[in-house]
């Protein structure tokens, strides 16, 4: 799920907008960074029994590990809450403020009621949705493969575009 959320999609329209093919490899490079991210967290926890935030606590310095929470909770309330925010107004038209409020109600209650476990199913749904439209969208697109096999491969720095690089990239690892 965590790159599917609205200021993913924005930094990936404008680099796909404004670029065309050329940053095809800033997504190729983000994926894999994500990739390694995921399954570094998945070792620390299959080695310690401890996610990121308990191994924070135990093994580094009360400095550093409150700065590496603090951010980490910071990019997690950005992800989720203004993420979530950004799509009710995308969808619904609701103002940032109310939609933000709206959220923060919701992940509290799942936090507090445990009805995490049941919005998973949901979650799968919508996932799997979103999934379905982007492969009924390549079907319908007039897309030149050639051109984006070589966007894919080859970095390229087009003027105005490190904007663009950089909020797809720290998109991605922010997520994680």
């Amino acid at each position: 799920v965590g790159f599917i959320d609205p200021g993913n999609w924005a930094s990936n329209i404008a680099a796909g907008s404004g670029y065309g093919y050329e940053l095809l490899w800033m997504v190729t490079l983000s994926t894999i960074m994500l990739i390694f991210l995921q399954h570094n967290a998945a070792h620390l926890g299959i080695a310690t029994g401890k996610c990121l935030s308990e191994a924070a606590s135990l093994y580094l310095p009360a400095w550093l590990k409150n700065t590496i929470l603090a951010t980490a909770m910071m990019a997690a309330v950005a992800t989720a809450i203004l993420g979530g925010a950004i799509a009710l107004q995308m969808l619904f038209g609701i103002p940032i403020k109310l939609g933000s409020m709206m959220i923060l109600v919701l992940v509290l209650i799942c936090e507090f009621t445990s009805a995490y476990k049941r919005i998973e199913k949901l979650i799968i749904v919508f996932v799997s949705l979103i999934g379905f439209s982007f492969l009924f969208e390549v079907w319908i697109a007039d897309i030149d493969w050639a051109q984006a096999a070589v966007g894919w491969v080859k970095p390229s720095f087009p003027e105005h575009s490190m904007p663009v690089i950089i909020a797809n990239t720290l998109i991605g690892i922010v997520q994680e």
